[in-house]
């Protein structure tokens, strides 16, 4: 390394650390990075300097949106252009990060991008840190800034720049940190991570709308989160209504969620009127009541059986015994619902309620 760049650092080193009245160069001297209008300073600025001079970038931050991505855009492309690689890490933390904002960041050929998962993982990740290599020199923006618009303009963010050489200790250690984030087992690739994150998170986003349309939100419907196996459930689903198959079938164990993985599916997939048929009056209130804390008030449901003739409802829960009477069976007609969901194995419908092609079938076991 040349001699005229270790002096460059330590001049640094000396007016950001020691004296304030040494004259230094700015590209080689550590220095505090914050958002200040009444001084027109932004981190996103001095990001945007910094990848425009680095032969290669790092990143690690919990959150990324895509007011944070937008103004950044311009810059990346002109890496793309360049050839000048980047490497990527956010995480599925309180499922924030936007899909979109992710998508548009693997749509650059130079940028590889990774999600970490904090739910496998079983701890948490709130990393932000900017990492730019010039030869054998790094500078690291280390700080409170997620990749957020907010976070990287307006809000009140405390961050410091750090200079050093490839050979420095604190270069080291944080690079040592961002390799081994990177290579977990827990971090995943775009293709792996993408689609069911992306599931989820509008999952949740509908989830907390229709808790904050209620009257008096409901703490309990504002927190309720699909897991990872209603998630898989729905994109699934999904791809088998895109091939138009009529029937799909969910196993899993007791106690899984197999009732709120059929209600957030007839949600996410739009139907609008569903029969879930049960073997017992005491599910149909259970399955009842589940679907009630997915949808809020979007549809109206009802009860047939146990006394309960609630016919005319969007979403019907009834059991077998009810609707193998003609009495109740002959109020509907053979395709009066978009899906039909058989509660478990023992559930049997009777031939007179033969489904025509377009109703589609869900059985939960």
């Amino acid at each position: 390394m040349q001699e005229e760049k270790i002096s460059l650092i330590r001049s640094g080193l000396e007016t950001a650390y020691i004296n304030g009245n040494v004259a230094s160069e700015l590209s080689y001297k550590p220095n505090f990075v914050s958002n200040n209008y009444n001084e027109g300073k932004k981190v996103l600025s001095v990001i945007e300097d910094e990848l425009l001079k680095c032969d290669k970038f790092q990143i690690s931050v919990a959150f990324i949106t895509l007011g944070g991505v937008t103004p950044l855009l311009q810059t990346l492309k002109e890496l793309e252009k360049k050839g000048i690689p980047g490497e990527i890490l956010t995480s599925d933390y309180l499922d924030f990060s936007e899909p979109l904002a992710l998508k548009k960041l693997h749509s650059l050929s130079n940028v590889k991008i990774k999600m970490y998962d904090t739910k496998a993982a079983n701890n948490g990740f709130h990393t932000k840190g900017y990492i730019f290599k010039e030869k054998e020199i790094y500078r690291i923006i280390i700080g409170s800034s997620n990749m957020t618009s907010a976070a990287l303009t307006t809000n009140r963010e405390w961050n410091t720049k750090l200079v050093s050489t490839f050979q420095g200790e604190m270069a080291e250690d944080i690079l040592q940190e961002f390799d081994e984030l990177w290579n977990s087992k827990y971090a995943y690739e775009y293709d792996t991570f993408y689609e069911e994150y992306k599931q989820r998170y509008d999952i949740i986003k509908t989830q907390k709308r229709i808790a904050q349309e209620e009257n008096v939100t409901s703490l309990e419907r504002y927190r309720l989160k699909p897991n990872s196996m209603q998630v898989r459930f729905i994109a699934n689903l999904r791809k088998i209504l895109q091939h138009n198959e009529q029937r799909a079938l969910l196993i899993s164990a007791t106690g899984t969620g197999k009732t709120y993985a059929s209600a957030f599916a007839m949600r996410e997939l739009g139907f609008k009127r569903v029969l879930f048929l049960v073997h017992r009056a005491t599910l149909a209130t259970q399955a009842k009541n589940s679907y009630q804390r997915v949808f809020g008030n979007a549809v109206s449901m009802g009860l047939v059986g146990a006394g309960y003739h609630q016919y005319g409802k969007d979403y019907v829960f009834a059991t077998v015994e009810t609707l193998n009477k003609d009495a109740h069976l002959q109020k509907y007609k053979p395709d009066e619902f978009d899906c039909i969901i058989l509660d478990d194995e023992r559930v049997i419908i009777r031939t007179k309620l033969e489904k025509p092609s377009k109703i589609k079938g869900l059985a939960l076991i």
